[in-house]
């Protein structure tokens, strides 16, 4: 049975790690004064949170909606220490010593999440299974190759995968080989969030939800939140919105671009049959530039598959029809798979396609995970607290500003046809098909 617009009635529109999150709830009464209020209940505000309060901070995390409704609830749980932009161009843009700085912190980063979840027992699904990226075009192989060999350079472990042999770790015929990265691997992201929350509460967080900030001023030395549940001083202020910074924030907001992401989930199918067409269970992504990202749900039996499917907003509806021809174009013996559930959300990126964390007006931020979030952002987060707290080394990402562009005023409005152009570069890219060898 293929994917039709009928199965609308039956499909559930938000994400499939929802029926194991902590939407939480207030603990705070209004009009209260903090050490330090942090703006969103992400990965990056409650690793800031957990570290500010273990050392005896007085921390609010204030939250627009339920607790981690942004994109720490919504991505696919794929974990790795990878940047957009390449060892090469960082070297060009910044020099040796700091380009290696970058690329060893964020790859840290997944040894940061590793500790975390073993410190605190966060029952989260996590393995390091590695990620698989796979090689839309020939040519893009040997960029991979190029890019492994500067890899090995740098003492990092990474595996090429021919053509003919990489239905050992991909059934599908549609790439040319690709690359393994084995310091990544995925998790449960909704248990992760509520292993956060939970190891929060126990430090001594306190939480306000469906509480969206309208305003931040400065007061003497310190800053006053004007909320929808009234005012909140802080000593100090914290902005961990990334994706969904609003117009309220508008100085953060000029230096995000969210794009949508979409997302499904299969219904429960024989696991067997699912190993055979992942059979490493690692993380996917594909390096068109409309890439797509995929693996199997932490117990086996769903494929959870995502894309940019679309630059302009589309329904779940639409986008579970492009995305179940997309899954089929990759694997053919998934035609017949239902989808139960399709959902969205906002990744943030930035101009220079880095993430960046720092201070404006005394305010901390870490903002642009450009899809590479989950690892790298909770590291930030305890960056932020460290340095808040005047202990440890600057993170080597906070060392550049983060830019914006004259008339940017946070709309994305060119984001469709940037989308257009690199859907036409992918098609072009696009070689004919042949079984493998």
């Amino acid at each position: 049975m293929r994917y039709c617009p009928d199965d609308a009635a039956s499909l559930v529109r938000e994400p499939y790690w929802w029926s194991a999150r902590d939407r939480g709830g207030d603990d705070f009464p209004p009009a209260q004064s903090f050490d330090v209020v942090v703006v969103g209940s992400g990965y990056t505000g409650l690793n800031a949170a957990l570290a500010l309060a273990e050392a005896g901070t007085s921390v609010l995390v204030v939250e627009a909606g339920d607790l981690g409704e942004g994109g720490s609830t919504r991505n696919g749980g794929m974990v790795s220490g990878t940047l957009k932009v390449s060892h090469p161009d960082l070297e060009k843009n910044f020099g040796k010593e700091r380009a290696d700085a970058i690329f060893f912190e964020a790859q840290n980063s997944v040894l940061f999440l590793e500790e975390l979840i073993a410190r605190h027992a966060i029952d989260c699904d996590y393995q390091r299974s590695g990620m698989y990226f796979a090689a839309y075009a020939p040519r893009h192989y040997d960029a991979l190759a190029r890019e492994a060999e500067q890899f090995d350079k740098l003492g990092v472990e990474t595996r090429m995968v021919p053509k003919h042999r990489q239905h050992m770790e991909l059934s599908s015929d549609i790439y040319h080989g690709g690359r393994i990265t084995t310091l990544a691997g995925g998790l449960h992201p909704a248990r992760y969030h509520a292993g956060l929350v939970a190891a929060c509460r126990r430090a001594g967080a306190r939480f306000a939800t469906r509480c969206r900030v309208q305003a931040l001023e400065r007061q003497g030395s310190g800053y006053v939140l004007k909320t929808e549940k009234g005012l909140i001083t802080a000593e100090r202020v914290v902005i961990a919105t990334n994706a969904y910074t609003g117009a309220e924030l508008q100085w953060f907001r000029r230096r995000v671009i969210p794009i949508g992401s979409y997302i499904v989930a299969t219904e429960e199918l024989d696991p067997v049959f699912l190993a055979g067409l992942i059979p490493g269970r690692r993380m996917i992504q594909d390096t068109k530039r409309n890439l797509y990202y995929y693996r199997l749900s932490p117990d086996g039996r769903r494929m959870i598959f995502g894309g940019r499917t679309s630059f302009r907003r589309i329904s779940e509806t639409e986008s579970a029809r492009r995305l179940h021809a997309s899954m089929t174009d990759v694997f053919p013996l998934l035609s017949d798979a239902r989808l139960t559930h399709s959902w969205t959300g906002n990744v943030a990126f930035t101009f220079d396609s880095l993430p960046h964390l720092g201070s404006h007006d005394g305010v901390h931020y870490a903002l642009g995970c450009c899809g590479q979030g989950v690892a790298l952002m909770s590291h930030f987060g305890n960056c932020i607290a460290r340095d808040m707290l005047g202990s440890g080394d600057r993170s080597a990402f906070a060392l550049n500003p983060i830019p914006t562009v004259p008339g940017y005023t946070g709309n994305p409005w060119f984001i469709p046809a940037v989308g257009e152009y690199y859907r036409f570069r992918d098609w072009l890219e696009r070689p004919a098909r042949s079984p493998a060898a």
